[in-house]
């Protein structure tokens, strides 16, 4: 199973083409999360620019039945949102 720095991953709960999506806890305070992670490993800079902008665009968002998005890290050669 993927291991990501702060976060345990429980179970993967959804793949596309771009990226794969996982269940699991932050470690610092043991919350319930949602992890979505580019399947490439190199990606290039306008798939990058692309994942950061859905980001910024997602992070905005108020709306009742949307998943509020905490941050976006670097992992490896990519990028969780």
């Amino acid at each position: 199973m993927l291991t990501i720095p702060n976060y345990q991953i429980k179970e993967q709960i959804y793949e596309s083409i771009n990226s794969t999506v996982y269940r699991g806890i932050k470690n610092k305070d043991n919350q319930p999360v949602i992890l979505k992670m580019l399947k490439q490993d190199y990606p290039n800079s306008a798939e990058l620019a692309r994942y950061q902008q859905e980001y910024e665009i997602i992070h905005d968002l108020y709306l009742e039945g949307v998943i509020k998005v905490y941050g976006i890290e670097k992992y490896q050669n990519t990028l969780v949102i």
